[in-house]
């Protein structure tokens, strides 16, 4: 009560003192902090009581927790995840089961976040799964009767992500567009290299800007989005962001994005809703060593 009517009589000081009061507000304000990505994680509550006994006096071993789902055998991945959310199971019970391994933290964090409808900004150190973020996204889209773009900066890179998608969705679901090649156009998920799509955007091409909801581009994957940092190239991710259909959600992937949250804050400017996603876990640690005619050394000693 005390505390109570101290905070009421420092109110009652300020009022009438417009700077005063603004230095009260921000000071509220600095005592809660929310992460874009956590807005739509509900609370958890716990209520704590009394043990409930058996009638032999000893409390009863809590319930074990519910195993978790068997993965999508990999031929019946599309179908059965399009079948699922046609017959209401909730994305966020069926998306898991298209791995064959458990989620990170921050990659459930990014499926709630593009669940609730956010454009996500993922930066996270290389090998630690940035790309099942990407997948998520995507198969999300295809469960929705959406397609998906997938874009990187080079073709090589691009080759590899249409094998890589081929193998897990099939051949006929994944088309391929870079500056000389040209496979499934119609496709409902299409690999490119960003310039394509840049070009695309600038030509109001009906494939992204298609005016019916089924089979409209429902999410943009901006893989090695630090590329938008190129004094050369950095321009065509910049026009992708601001020339993408307000429809599509972006998905920008990076693992040496220093602004991660300036970035952020820009394309919530520019696109819409966005979350940013980060973590600094490195599954695989780097060791720095020297080489040299006598052989090789540890530049740092490992940590204990």
């Amino acid at each position: 009560d005390s505390s109570r009517s101290r905070a009421l009589d420092l109110r009652a000081g300020v009022r009438g003192h417009p700077a005063q009061s603004m230095l009260l507000a921000l000071a509220s304000l600095a005592a809660v902090v929310v992460r874009p990505h956590q807005l739509s994680r509900a609370p958890t509550s716990r209520i704590v009581g009394p043990p409930v006994l058996s009638s032999t006096g000893v409390a009863p071993a809590p319930a074990p927790p519910p195993p978790p789902l068997s993965p999508f055998p990999s031929e019946e991945l599309l179908p059965r995840l399009v079948d699922g959310c046609a017959a209401g199971e909730p994305l966020a019970s069926l998306l898991p089961r298209c791995f064959d391994h458990p989620l990170d933290g921050f990659q459930t964090d990014a499926m709630a976040a593009l669940l609730d409808g956010s454009s996500v900004v993922v930066s996270a150190p290389t090998g630690s799964g940035k790309t099942a973020v990407a997948e998520l996204a995507l198969y999300a889209a295809l469960a929705r009767g959406e397609r998906a773009i997938y874009t990187t900066p080079l073709k090589a890179l691009s080759n590899q992500k249409y094998r890589d998608l081929s193998a897990a969705l099939g051949p006929g679901s994944v088309g391929l567009l870079t500056g000389d090649t040209q496979k499934q156009r119609d496709a409902p998920v299409l690999v490119m290299t960003t310039e394509v799509l840049r070009n695309m955007l600038l030509e109001q091409d009906e494939m992204v800007f298609a005016a019916q909801a089924a089979g409209r581009v429902g999410v943009v994957i901006l893989d090695e989005f630090h590329y938008m940092n190129d004094k050369s190239r950095g321009t065509v991710w910049e026009e992708c962001c601001v020339l993408a259909p307000p429809s599509a959600k972006l998905v920008a992937l990076s693992a040496t994005m220093a602004n991660a949250r300036q970035v952020t804050r820009w394309l919530e400017a520019i696109h819409g809703p966005t979350s940013l996603v980060e973590t600094s876990h490195r599954p695989v640690p780097l060791r720095y060593r020297y080489a040299d005619d006598l052989g090789v050394e540890d530049l740092f000693p490992s940590p204990a």
